[in-house]
Order: C-alpha cells, then structure tokens, then sequence
C-alpha cells in the first residue's frame, strides 16, 4: 500500500508537471506569435515612413533657397560671358535661369520645381550650384 501511494503521488507530480508543460509551451508559441506580428509591422512601418518621406515636397523655406541658388547662379553664368552694361546681359541672365529651370525639373522628373521631394533637396541645390550650360548642348 505505501507503494501505491508513492505511485500516486509520483503520478499526481507527473500530471501536474504535464499541465506546467503545456501552459510554458502555449505562453513560449504566443510570445514567438507577437514577436513574429511585431517584426512584420516594424518592416510595414518602415515602408510606410518610406513612402512619406518619397512623398513630401519641399516646403516654402526650401523653395526661395532653391530660387536664390538659380538666381544666383543664372547671374554667375552670364558674367562670365557678358559684361553687366551689356544690353543683352539681362536677356541672358533670363535664359540661363529658364534653362537651368528646365534641365533641374528635368533631371528630378517633376512638372514644378516645387514638386521636388524633400529627400532630394540637396542634391537639386548641388545640381543647381554645378550647372553648366555646354553639358546639355
């Protein structure tokens, strides 16, 4: 009789640990669920910040900088080939600035220079800065 009740109590042990087995091993599915929910919405997240940042164009600040860079550098080419009491120095000035217009919207595939992505401000300013007509002649 002692025997069958070490029996039993080894069985009731058993059992138990059988049921702490199986809670550890739906808590440990669970856990490895969430992480796997939680990886796949931080890669979604990501795409989505993505497409926003793609998205956003440049605000008013970054439109008069960008202005200013084609000004100044529409002024820069036409000095080095006309002097500033030439007639002709203020119809060149514009013509560089509509070409330098032109080729930037071009080169960013935009309808407006006020289309450009933000992401691709500083890249514009640095096209801008190193324009030079005789590359696109």
């Amino acid at each position: 009789m002692e025997t069958d009740k070490i029996l039993a109590v080894v069985g009731q042990q058993l059992h138990w640990s059988e049921q702490q087995g199986a809670a550890v091993r739906m808590l440990f599915d669970g856990m490895v669920a969430i992480k796997t929910e939680m990886a796949e919405d931080k890669e979604e997240m990501k795409m989505m910040v993505q497409e926003v940042r793609d998205s956003v164009t440049l605000i008013d600040a970054e439109c008069d900088l960008m202005q200013q860079a084609v000004r100044l550098k529409s002024i820069e080419l036409t000095k080095h080939r006309f002097k500033d009491s030439d007639m002709k120095f203020n119809e060149m000035v514009g013509r560089y600035r509509r070409m330098i217009w032109s080729k930037l919207k071009e080169n960013f595939s935009v309808a407006k220079y006020s289309h450009l992505r933000r992401i691709d401000f500083e890249d514009a300013i640095e096209f801008v800065k190193n324009f030079q007509p005789e590359d696109y002649i």
